[in-house]
């Protein structure tokens, strides 16, 4: 009887871990949310410590960079082979992002402080970078004081910024006080140059510095950094368990340090003692000093294929045919009148406007091939539009950059981009290849493709990553049937429906496009037959049962329902908003499946009607 048990026992344990590995064959659509990235890290510290990684993952906007640091997870050889301590481990890392970010504000980080931009467009650290480019608006009264006041921050400022500002200083610095004043605002109601007027930040530069970020999640540091990192999960992956970081910190403080110590030895620069000889007429001929060194990056996960680890189908909005001629002869006539009497820009939403993904060409290949079966009457999916041969580093210098952030972008053509002419790229041109200039060196070249330090793709502009925050269809057409949608409570973002309304030239038609965040919970009824027949209707309105939002939410088999639009991490909300992510509701669309979720059960007091836009239906 006793070996019986046993073996019952055994064969029970063999079943729970072998339904672990089945769950982790899961794909994850997931939401962009500006500033509140590291909401979504919050929830998949939750899902991937009980369900592993997902097999698939798509997103625009912020969720880019969160589908990227996933995909960089994905590819770390260090972590344990025992399923069950992995996906501990992947939880415990995920907890580790936020703490991460903080570290490199922390005044004996060992990180170099542009790293801090980072935490700027998280919502996670204040000062830095926006904080010295205020003064230098409020203070300058030339380039050259400019940079000056801006020190090691300089070369994140947007470098079509910076050239504006040597062609012409009063325009372009009138311009940083607009993007100062509606930084972090979204606000598409009223803000007449936001397809137009550049934006504060390199988002390329950007890309780079999330890069580092994601290396050290990839594993891809040097070995002392992976030691460092072994001991850290060894030590703390277990009692990290269905806790927030703060309660890991709580139960054993040692995490705290040991996460420290691999961060330091990840970005502390490299030293070497050197003999040097002592000019003194006394004491020994020789000295040994401490010289530091360059400090050296792996910068290896920016420049990956897409597609190449995680089936990763990052998206954005773009922008094509004589649309694009258009805008390129608009953005030169906006500078050249000093954004005055320059007309309004829109296109054409059946002929000029697609929904671009990218990712490995057999993998968008079979969703082309599927998307319009599967769903025939979907208005996104007949926009869908295959971005082929695109590693990491023109994801993140697109997707995050929206109207109000930056205005329509290049997008890098990752075919035939060097990343070692990248690597080399300096901000300031030197003159005879010694003497620093104040001429900063711009990514694309407008005049000649080919003389860029990146190639751009031709007849085409990226408008951000907000067309899509519902991207399960994509998931649906490339063969998954396991769909986690990670959202939050409410209607289509309201930033990217007006968004939307204005490019496609419908601001006029639709009255109460203004107003639409009054009625954003429940959606929008009682409208005009041209407002029932606008492309708005068809995608976005939560009222409507045929939209996109609706028919996407349908696919989906879960939703990991958050509510991070009720906190501002701007002010400081970060606690908040990562424990409201944590513990989250999940809803399924079979609820017979409950038994495999170990937490999303706790909906009580969560939403007073009833979760709106995360109801399976």
């Amino acid at each position: 009887m006793t070996k019986l048990r046993l073996i019952i026992s055994a064969l029970l344990l063999s079943a729970t871990l072998s339904q672990n590995i089945v769950a982790a064959n899961y794909c994850t659509g997931i939401r962009g949310n500006g500033e509140l990235a590291p909401a979504h890290w919050s929830a998949l510290s939750r899902i991937t410590e009980n369900k592993g990684l997902p097999a698939a993952a798509a997103g625009g906007s912020s969720a880019s960079i969160t589908i990227f640091f996933l995909d960089a997870l994905s590819r770390n050889t260090n972590l344990s082979s025992n399923e069950v301590e992995k996906n501990k481990e992947l939880g415990l890392l995920f907890k580790s992002m936020v703490p991460h970010i903080l570290y490199l504000y922390t005044e004996d980080a060992k990180s170099p402080t542009i790293m801090r931009l980072a935490g700027n467009i998280t919502g996670l650290g204040d000062g830095g970078f926006i904080h010295k480019l205020k003064s230098a608006v409020k203070i300058a009264k030339d380039l050259p004081e400019f940079f000056d006041i801006l020190g090691d921050y300089g070369p994140l400022l947007n470098t079509e910024v910076a050239k504006g500002l040597r062609r012409n200083f009063s325009f372009h610095k009138a311009q940083l006080a607009e993007s100062l004043e509606v930084f972090g605002s979204f606000d598409a109601k009223s803000d007449k140059s936001i397809f137009y007027r550049q934006g504060l930040v390199d988002f390329k530069f950007l890309g780079i510095i999330f890069g580092r970020v994601a290396d050290f999640y990839a594993g891809y540091g040097a070995d002392k950094v992976n030691t460092k990192m072994k001991k850290f999960l060894n030590t703390c992956s277990d009692v990290s368990f269905n806790k927030e970081w703060s309660e890991i910190v709580k139960a054993k403080p040692i995490c705290k340090d040991l996460l420290h110590a691999s961060l330091d030895a990840y970005y502390q620069a490299p030293t070497v003692e050197r003999r040097i000889r002592n000019h003194g007429k006394s004491g020994p001929r020789f000295r040994t000093r401490t010289v530091t060194l360059e400090r050296k990056f792996p910068e290896r996960m920016i420049f990956e294929k897409v597609g190449s680890g995680l089936k990763a189908f990052p998206t954005t909005s773009l922008v094509v045919g004589d649309a694009a001629i258009r805008y390129k002869n608009l953005l030169q006539r906006y500078e050249e009148n000093e954004a005055k009497d320059v007309e309004s820009f829109s296109l054409d939403f059946n002929s000029e406007l697609k929904y671009g993904y990218w990712g490995k060409s057999e993998d968008l290949f079979e969703i082309k091939s599927n998307i319009d079966q599967l769903f025939p009457n979907d208005a996104k999916s007949s926009k869908f539009q295959p971005i082929e041969g695109g590693v990491w580093f023109e994801v993140l210098g697109t997707s995050p950059a929206e109207p109000g952030l930056s205005n329509l972008q290049r997008i890098a053509d990752g075919n035939i981009l060097s990343p070692s002419i990248v690597k080399k790229k300096r901000y300031f041109k030197k003159f005879l290849g010694i003497f620093p200039t104040l001429r900063a060196i711009g990514w694309f070249d407008e005049e000649d493709n080919s003389e860029g330090v990146v190639p751009f793709r031709e007849d085409i502009y990226s408008a951000g990553g907000w067309s899509d925050l519902h991207p399960t269809l994509v998931l649906k057409a490339s063969g998954c049937e396991e769909i986690m949608y990670i959202t939050r409570q409410g209607g289509e973002s309201v930033f990217g429906q007006q968004i939307f309304i204005r490019l496609t030239g419908y601001d006029d038609k639709i009255s109460f496009w203004k107003e639409i965040a009054e009625k954003n919970r429940i959606g929008q009824t009682n409208m005009t037959p041209v407002e029932e027949s606008s492309p708005w209707n068809k995608l976005y309105n939560l009222a409507n049962p045929e939209s996109s939002f609706n028919t996407s939410l349908s696919v989906a088999t879960s939703v990991y329902c958050t509510n991070w639009d009720k906190f501002y991490v701007l002010k400081g909300e970060i606690d908040q908003t990562l424990t409201d992510a944590y513990h989250a509701p999940v809803f399924l669309k079979d609820e017979n499946k409950r038994s495999e979720y170990n937490f999303g059960k706790d909906h009580i007091g969560k939403s007073v009607d009833n979760f709106p836009g995360c109801i399976i239906k």
